[in-house]
């Protein structure tokens, strides 16, 4: 795994500046207020209410801002932090996110033959990528595909015309130019005794860490789970249900059918969600919501 770029090389493919203060190499990219599992990591902000965070992380060793932005955050940043300038923050953090995607090894964590383990079903007609890992005792269904970066424990079941680890959506639109589609490298982790059915996607991650599905989840026919989703233990998510990106349904909360929750919501442990709602906010455990939006009938107790 390669998993380095220096400062040097950014700003010689991009044009982001001419003042590099010494050599130093990145080794991830993710957003300012995101955790990373990495220790040098380039990130971006278009406002100044994220100073405070890149001056509190230990991990964010670069950032590109907006060209009027700069002067206060290298004064604030100091040494430690290398300040990129830009015109376009956000497209340019995307566009060197794509072209390391495309044109070198940085993003290589799962290139390995794939693993499957013991007394697995899995149909001739399923597509299994390299860099997937499979446990015992694992059934996958005709047609379906398992993308790279997917990781399955045992006693799992997946369901026919499935699309499990698929590349999630992640649109910047730039004035005047053709919007961007973010390239997904994160993984997928599918925990022991999860259902899954016919005709469902979920994603993977964005940047990196993994999609989650916790133990004993089950996920009906013809669902969406973007990226970066965090269900947990025992869960239920009935037909039709589109989950959005990064949003969290806790453990043994139950989601009804035809239901859209809004990107980031949290829907708290053992709550339910009525049959066509439209969650836009998070929802207290063990609280009963349902509308277009979604409104509390049965709170929970606290």
């Amino acid at each position: 795994m390669h998993r380095n770029i220096s400062a040097e090389d950014l700003d010689a493919l991009f044009n982001l500046s001419n003042t590099i203060k010494k050599e130093f190499f990145i080794d991830g990219l993710n957003f300012c207020d995101r955790p990373s599992n990495y220790h040098s990591i380039l990130s971006y902000a278009t406002s100044d209410k994220y100073l405070p965070i890149v001056q509190s992380s230990n991990n964010i060793r670069a950032v590109i801002v907006k060209k009027e932005m700069v002067e206060e955050w290298k004064s604030t940043l100091g040494e430690r932090v290398e300040v990129f300038a830009s015109d376009e923050p956000e497209a340019d953090f995307y566009r060197i996110h794509n072209y390391l995607c495309e044109n070198t090894d940085f993003y290589s964590d799962y290139e390995f033959p794939t693993k499957v383990g013991e007394n697995c079903n899995i149909a001739k007609s399923a597509i299994i990528h390299r860099g997937v890992v499979i446990g015992d005792n694992v059934t996958v269904g005709e047609n379906t595909v398992i993308r790279q970066g997917t990781e399955i424990e045992d006693n799992v079941i997946i369901g026919c015309n499935s699309t499990i680890g698929s590349e999630g959506f992640q649109i910047l639109t730039v004035q005047g130019k053709e919007p961007i589609h973010a390239r997904h490298v994160g993984g997928l982790h599918i925990c022991s005794n999860v259902y899954i059915g016919d005709n469902t996607c979920i994603c993977n991650s964005l940047f990196e860490g993994q999609t989650y599905i916790g133990k004993g989840a089950k996920i009906d026919n013809l669902v969406h789970v973007a990226h970066n989703l965090y269900i947990g233990e025992n869960a239920v998510i009935t037909a039709h249900v589109i989950l959005c990106g990064s949003s969290k349904v806790e453990a043994s909360a139950w989601i009804g059918p035809n239901s859209s929750v809004l990107n980031r919501v949290v829907i708290g442990k053992g709550a339910k969600v009525g049959l066509g709602s439209v969650v836009t906010r998070d929802v207290e455990p063990d609280s009963l919501v349902y509308g277009c939006p979604a409104k509390v009938h049965i709170k929970g107790e606290k």
